[in-house]
C-alpha cells in the first residue's frame, strides 16, 4: 500500500531531526512525547516533508503531525483542515510551533495571565508573592524597579517569563530573573528568546546576573546560549517547589558585562585559584593579594531578606570592612538561628585591601567559598561565601551544565571538608 511506503520514509526522514536512531521510531512514535524534538529541528523537518511530497504544509496543518501514522494518513489524505480527532491533540503539540510565541514586554493588561504562568510552573509556593497579584506586580514594574518579559503563544495563553530586576546594592547592575517557560513548552526555544530578548536590552546598566536552578539543564543552557558566563553557585537558597526537588534548591549564578570598566580584585590567599576560576571568560581584573589586616573603622553591611519567611534564605552584601569583623559575623550567626535560616549568603568586596580579615572571620564561622559575584558593587567584584543550616548541600541531586560551573563546583566542595560528597 501506498500509506505503508509513505510511513517507511517518513520514519527515514524523521529520524534525520529525532536523536532517536530510525530503528527506534516505529507508526505509534510520538515526536513530542517520545523524542522531545526541539522546534526548530520541527520546522526543518517540515520543509523536508514539504519537498518530498511536493505539496505545502500550511502552519495551521502543523498540529496534525503528532505521531508517525497520522503524519502519513495526513500526507496520503491531502487534507488541509483540522479534523475534531487531530484538534484534540492541539495542546499536546503547541511546543513545537514556534511561530506562535511572541515575546513582548510586560503590559497592565499581561500583567493578568502572569499568576496562572507561575501557578503552572511553580505552583503557589513561588518566593516572590508579588507574582501572584497583578496589581502589585504591575506598579513595581511602573516604578522601574523590575523589566518583565512574557512570552505569549497564538492562543494568547503565557508560556514563559522572564524579568530584570534591579539591584539595591548597585543601582547600575540587575538580575535576570523569574525565568520560567510552562511545562508543554519545555524542550523549545521560549526561553532562549526571552534570555535573548532581555539581555540585549539597553538599560544603562554595567552587568546582568541570570540564576539558573540546578535541578533543570536546560536553563543554564540557555544562559550559555545567550552568551552569558558562570560564575558561582547558591546553594540550598529555594524551597522546594516539585515533588522530585532535593530538600532545597541550589542556583547557577552568570552574568553578562557591560562596557569596559578597570576593576581592582584583592586576593585573599586562601581562596586565590578559586577567584580566578570564577573570573575566567570575564573583562581583565588587576589582581593583588589581600591583607588580613583590618583597619581601624566599623564594619558596614545591608542585608535583604525581602523574601525570608517564603525562602527562609538571606543576602548580606560588605559594603565596608573594619575592624570589628569578628563582632558582625557573630550577629549574623545569631540572626541567622533566631529566624531559623537555612542559607546565609555574604558579598565581601574584593576592592577592598582589607578583604582577608572578613574571609577569615567568615571562615572562622563555617562560611565557605561558593564563587564571585562579578561588579555587584558600582566598582567592586564580590566574593561570595555562605554557610547552610544544616551544612548538607545534595550534590548528587544538582545538575550543572557547564564546564566551568562543574569545576567551580569541585572547588566548592574543597573548601570546607564538612560539605564535600
Amino acid at each position: 500500500m501506498v500509506i505503508e511506503m509513505n510511513i517507511n520514509k517518513i520514519i527515514e526522514i524523521i529520524s534525520k531531526y529525532a536523536a532517536e536512531p530510525k530503528a527506534e521510531i516505529n507508526e505509534n512514535t510520538n515526536l513530542l512525547q517520545d523524542l522531545h524534538m526541539e522546534s526548530m529541528s520541527f520546522i526543518d523537518m517540515i520543509c523536508e516533508f514539504e519537498g518530498e511530497f511536493k505539496r505545502a504544509i500550511p502552519e495551521r496543518d502543523f498540529r496534525k503531525f503528532i505521531t508517525v501514522k497520522k503524519i502519513a494518513a495526513y500526507l496520503e489524505s491531502g487534507q488541509s483542515t483540522v479534523s475534531s480527532e487531530q484538534s484534540a491533540d492541539t495542546e499536546n503539540t503547541t511546543g513545537f510551533i514556534r511561530s506562535h510565541c511572541i515575546v513582548s514586554p510586560l503590559t497592565k493588561k499581561l500583567a493578568q495571565k502572569v499568576p496562572a504562568l507561575v501557578t503552572a510552573v511553580y505552583g503557589t509556593e513561588y518566593p516572590s508573592a508579588y507574582l501572584y497579584n497583578p496589581d502589585e506586580f504591575w506598579a513595581k514594574t511602573e516604578k522601574g524597579d523590575i523589566y518583565p518579559y512574557i512570552a505569549i503563544n497564538g492562543e494568547g495563553k503565557a508560556t514563559g517569563m522572564i524579568s530584570l530586576i534591579r539591584l539595591s546594592v548597585n543601582s547600575n547592575a540587575f538580575e535576570l530573573g523569574q525565568l520560567m517557560v510552562t511545562p508543554e513548552y519545555r524542550g523549545t526555544n521560549v526561553a532562549e528568546l526571552l534570555i535573548s530578548c532581555i539581555s540585549s536590552q539597553e538599560l544603562g546598566f554595567g552587568v546582568i546576573y541570570c540564576e539558573s536552578v540546578t535541578t533543570h539543564k536546560f536553563s543554564q543552557r540557555s544562559c550559555i546560549a545567550g552568551g552569558f558566563c558562570d560564575t558561582a553557585i547558591k546553594l540550598n537558597i529555594m524551597a522546594p517547589y516539585e515533588n522530585n526537588s532535593p530538600g532545597r534548591i541550589s542556583c547557577v549564578v552568570s552574568c553578562i558585562e557591560r562596557g569596559e570598566m578597570e576593576l581592582w580584585a584583592y586576593l585573599p590567599q586562601v581562596y586565590k585559584e578559586e577567584i580566578a576560576l570564577s573570573l575566567e571568560g570575564l573583562s581583565t581584573r588587576v589582581c593583588r593579594n589581600a591583607s588580613d589586616i583590618s583597619p581601624n573603622n566599623p564594619t558596614l553591611y545591608t542585608v535583604n531578606d525581602d523574601e525570608l519567611t517564603t525562602s527562609q534564605y538571606i543576602i548580606v552584601s560588605i559594603t565596608e570592612i573594619g575592624n570589628d569583623s569578628a563582632e558582625m559575623v557573630q550577629k549574623l550567626e545569631e540572626y541567622a538561628i533566631k529566624n531559623q535560616i537555612k542559607s546565609l549568603a555574604v558579598n565581601i568586596p574584593l576592592a577592598c585591601p582589607h578583604n582577608g580579615a572578613m574571609v577569615n572571620a567568615l571562615r572562622s564561622m563555617g562560611f565557605f567559598f561558593t564563587g564571585v559575584m562579578p561588579r555587584w558593587y558600582r566598582d567592586s567584584d564580590a566574593l561570595l561565601m555562605q554557610k547552610l543550616y544544616p551544612n548538607t548541600p545534595e550534590w548528587d541531586k544538582i545538575k550543572l551544565f557547564s564546564d566551568k560551573i562543574q569545576a567551580i563546583a569541585e572547588k566548592i566542595k574543597k573548601s570546607v571538608p564538612a560539605i564535600g560528597g
